[in-house]
């Protein structure tokens, strides 16, 4: 069965590599619940990149339907390759608006980062 985390890492390896995945997940989770709520800030957000207007909702559960699938230690591999891709749209997303791809940038480094930190074969690295 697969884990969260990899057997052979430290503790103190770990604990980062939990901790910065939360962090990076609870940014996701948030940004996925103001879209599904409509928020009016997410809206205007939204409406500069083109007519995502519309799909606020469809984008918000597809971000929590892949942070669950993140989580479950079954499907934590699919769900990790699936929030790099959707860390991709984010900075492509900002930079279509016109503003810097900064919080693009940071949410998808601290998964990866807490990811590979928990599962360091999945970077193919040995890290």
């Amino acid at each position: 069965m697969s884990n969260l985390h990899e057997a052979q890492i430290s503790k103190a390896r770990k604990i980062a590599g939990y901790i910065i995945s939360i962090i990076a997940s609870f940014m996701i989770f948030m940004a996925g619940v103001m879209k599904i709520i409509g928020a009016e800030e997410m809206q205007a957000n939204m409406a500069k990149v083109t007519n995502f207007g519309d799909k606020l909702m469809f984008i918000g559960i597809l971000e929590i339907i892949i942070l669950i699938l993140y989580w479950m230690p079954r499907t934590i591999n699919i769900g990790f390759f699936l929030l790099a891709s959707f860390g991709g749209g984010i900075i492509v997303a900002e930079i279509v608006s016109g503003g810097m791809p900064m919080s693009g940038i940071m949410v998808s480094t601290l998964f990866y980062v807490g990811t590979i930190l928990r599962k360091p074969t999945l970077s193919g690295l040995n890290i």
